[in-house]
């Protein structure tokens, strides 16, 4: 086993649990469906942490083949896929009785969730540079993958400061069609 699989390993089987809490919500939501109103909010968060830990899982097997058997390293992914467990964890309501709506909890909610994900990626973004050796890696990150991601970050930074179930659901879209846009654009990459 080579260095970067031992630290695949452990990074992708959190990152799995993540997608898996998300699938499991979706289906408890489900299943309550009559029970409380659904709204769009809350599935619309659950497609952005979809997209968001795939996108994580791809840039890390794709921008971490260097990586050494180390704690520093090691440690720095359990936080980054933490955080996303995190996430994933906090797009459904344990007990969707409690709440008037979906879309009442993801307003009561939706910082945790999405400073969870902005917390995650500048967690991916150092970690590629500090593996690198180099902090120019940060701008050749976003060199990379273009103003797509630069607005997708501003987006998701916005979300977490500007209240409003219309801006939220806006700029949930967007985030959705940026994701969509990369998942289309990088299917084959070269």
């Amino acid at each position: 086993m080579s260095a970067f699989e031992f630290f695949f390993t452990l990074f992708g089987l959190i990152l799995g649990m993540a997608v898996a809490v998300v699938i499991g919500g979706l289906s408890d939501l489900l299943r309550t469906r009559n029970h409380i109103p659904i709204g769009r909010l809350t599935p619309m968060l659950a497609v952005v942490v979809l997209f968001d830990v795939a996108a994580a899982w791809i840039s890390t097997w794709t921008g971490l083949s260097d990586v050494r058997v180390a704690h520093g390293p090691f440690f720095a992914a359990l936080i980054v896929a933490g955080l996303y467990f995190f996430a994933a964890s906090m797009v459904f309501p344990k007990d969707a009785g409690e709440w008037p709506s979906l879309d009442d909890y993801f307003m009561h909610h939706r910082r945790a969730v999405l400073g969870s994900l902005l917390a995650a990626n500048v967690g991916v973004v150092t970690i590629e540079a500090a593996i690198a050796g180099r902090w120019m890696a940060v701008i050749d990150h976003f060199t990379r993958t273009g103003p797509a991601s630069a607005l997708w970050w501003l987006v998701l930074a916005l979300l977490l400061v500007v209240p409003g179930r219309r801006v939220q659901g806006g700029g949930l879209a967007v985030l959705i069609a940026i994701n969509t846009y990369a998942m289309v654009a990088l299917w084959n990459p070269r």
